[in-house]
């Protein structure tokens, strides 16, 4: 006894000298941009106080376990004392907080490693990537740690479960109040005058199940209630072990990656940038439309007239597409910021967007080439839109865009939203293929058109009406199996709960020998709140007591 309250108050400096070196690290890595001599002295500090707590925590628990398993003289008895200590469970439980504290907070995961090699340079960024903390909710160090808790758990609640078994189920718990049993109980004594079934009737009064048996002139009572309370505890484990399951099925068969898609294109190609791999998934998704919403448009659809300063400010960004499977679409909808898009287990988040360099929509006006310089309102024929990786049809003919340009002068000030478009619109018009110049400028497109001789014999001209720039949609998917699984597990651990917190177990023995009743009561919880209630409650019995008025006696 004397070695485990030894080896209690190493743990204890084990585990704070731990945490110390552990923070010390983590600011040292993340919150400080120089680190001076004050900080190297007090790692070095934290580093040494562990190092020390480590090395006499091993070697106390080292003796321990020795003496243990030579008392024991068996090794599965000793290896499920090990796997239920409390202690270790403990030390598991700080281990995946701050793992949990890393990937949820310090380091965000499931970036290329260009990402962590820019963000915490090379030498942190190539050790975090090799470390897996990049994408620890994957790593085999966290997932081992889980497992080794579900093993922790499981051979805890074995170890405990045979004595709340034996109270809760078994009749061993049907207990006579005999006079050793009144003395352990310190059982109370009053002076009554009602029946055994009005004794009975009491206690059924009172929510206990009664159980009567009499001998040798004297009635025994056990009554109890309450008694599944012993086993929410048990039902939370299981509920725990549920979710603990459906998380490792997340993390060894689910799946999280983005797929990048176009306007108007389609794609089936997941890319995981953790892993630097991509995969085919069963379906495509197609992107039909991309749309920014200013807060402005925001407020217009919540019909809110609201003046903000931040009118043209991004408010969200959203996505319509469809689901192909099998070249038929089976589901279509709206993904936006916050707001997912489920396919049966996968799950579509609008996670980015940007500028493809090609054009989204352009419409475009279609007049007569020989009408047009003698009376261009005559020579008018129509306009068309046009849209990325779509055909369009207008009278004759059928048009698309072929190629694009954001900015024909200068590519990159397109990106940056200075729009001077230029695109090649492919026709097919009586069996022949045109390609048909426009640009932002009439003038350019009209000499652009006039110096290719293969549209000398095309009988319209063509001018940029409207133009838009093609969006590309970064779309994060992800399939989590275990999601059902986790669910039921956090039912089953509220309900465990409910079951452990707002039910209790109570137990209550009775002798009655003439007019003499010998009472003893027990409570697993609430035991002061109880007495309290049930001295008052056996008043009831007292008002049929010849001798009403006086106290009961304890004996």
């Amino acid at each position: 006894m004397v070695e485990v309250k030894k080896s209690y108050r190493g743990y204890a400096l084990l585990v704070v000298s731990f945490v110390l070196f552990t923070a010390t690290v983590i600011v040292g890595l993340f919150h400080l941009e120089e680190r001076g001599t004050l900080y190297f002295a007090l790692l070095g500090g934290t580093s040494a106080l562990f190092t020390f707590a480590l090395l006499s925590y091993a070697l106390s628990v080292y003796s321990f376990l020795r003496e243990e398993y030579t008392r024991k003289k068996s090794l599965w008895s000793f290896l499920f004392d090990f796997l239920a200590d409390l202690r270790l469970a403990i030390f598991i439980m700080i281990l995946l907080a701050l793992l949990s504290m890393l990937g949820s907070t310090y380091v965000q995961q499931n970036q290329p490693i260009e990402f962590y090699l820019d963000r915490f340079g090379a030498d942190l960024g190539y050790w975090l990537w090799r470390l897996w903390i990049t994408d620890v909710f994957r790593s085999w160090y966290y997932i081992g740690l889980i497992v080794l808790l579900a093993i922790n758990l499981i051979a805890c609640s074995f170890k405990r479960l045979p004595r709340v078994w034996v109270q809760t189920f078994t009749k061993e718990r049907f207990q006579r109040l005999d006079e050793n049993m009144e003395r352990h109980l310190r059982a109370i004594s009053i002076e009554v005058n009602p029946s055994k079934e009005k004794v009975a009737r009491f206690f059924g009064k009172l929510g206990f199940r009664v159980f009567m048996e009499e001998e040798g002139g004297k009635t025994y009572f056990y009554g109890e209630k309450g008694r599944y309370a012993r086993l929410g505890v048990y039902v939370v484990h299981i509920g725990l072990l549920v979710i603990m399951a459906g998380g490792l099925i997340d993390a060894i068969w689910g799946i999280r990656g983005t797929v990048i898609i176009p306007e108007g294109s389609k794609s089936d190609t997941l890319i995981i940038p953790a892993k630097e791999e991509s995969i085919k998934l069963p379906f495509q998704i197609e992107l039909e439309d991309f749309r920014i919403v200013s807060y402005e448009e925001e407020f217009q659809r919540k019909g809110k007239a609201k003046e903000t300063p931040f009118k043209d400010a991004i408010a969200s960004f959203e996505s319509d597409i469809r689901i192909i499977q099998d070249g038929k679409p089976v589901a279509k909808g709206m993904t936006a910021v916050n707001s997912p898009f489920d396919f049966g287990t996968y799950r579509i988040f609008q996670a980015t967007y940007g500028l493809t360099g090609n054009a989204g929509r352009a419409k475009i006006a279609i007049f007569d080439k020989k009408l047009a310089p003698q009376d261009p309102k005559k020579a008018f024929v129509g306009e068309v839109e046009l849209r990325a990786g779509k055909v369009s049809e207008f009278k004759n003919m059928l048009l698309a865009i072929d190629r694009s340009t954001l900015n024909i002068e200068d590519e990159q000030k397109g990106f940056q939203g200075e729009l001077k478009p230029a695109l090649v619109v492919k026709v097919l018009m009586d069996g022949k293929a045109y390609d048909v110049p426009v640009v932002y400028s009439p003038e350019l497109t009209v000499f652009a058109q006039s110096q290719i001789p293969q549209l000398a014999e095309f009988p319209y001209v063509f001018f940029l009406v409207d133009f838009e720039p093609q969006f590309f949609s970064g779309l994060q998917v992800s399939r989590q199996p275990g999601t059902p699984i986790i669910w039921l597990g956090s039912i089953l651990v509220v309900g465990g709960m409910i079951l452990a917190f707002y039910t209790v177990h109570r137990k209550v023995w009775a002798r009655l020998e003439g007019n003499t009743l010998k009472v003893a009561f027990w409570s697993h919880k609430f035991k002061e709140e109880f007495k309290r209630s049930f001295l008052k409650s056996l008043e009831e019995l007292k008002h049929e007591n010849p001798s009403h008025g006086k106290e009961p006696n304890t004996s």
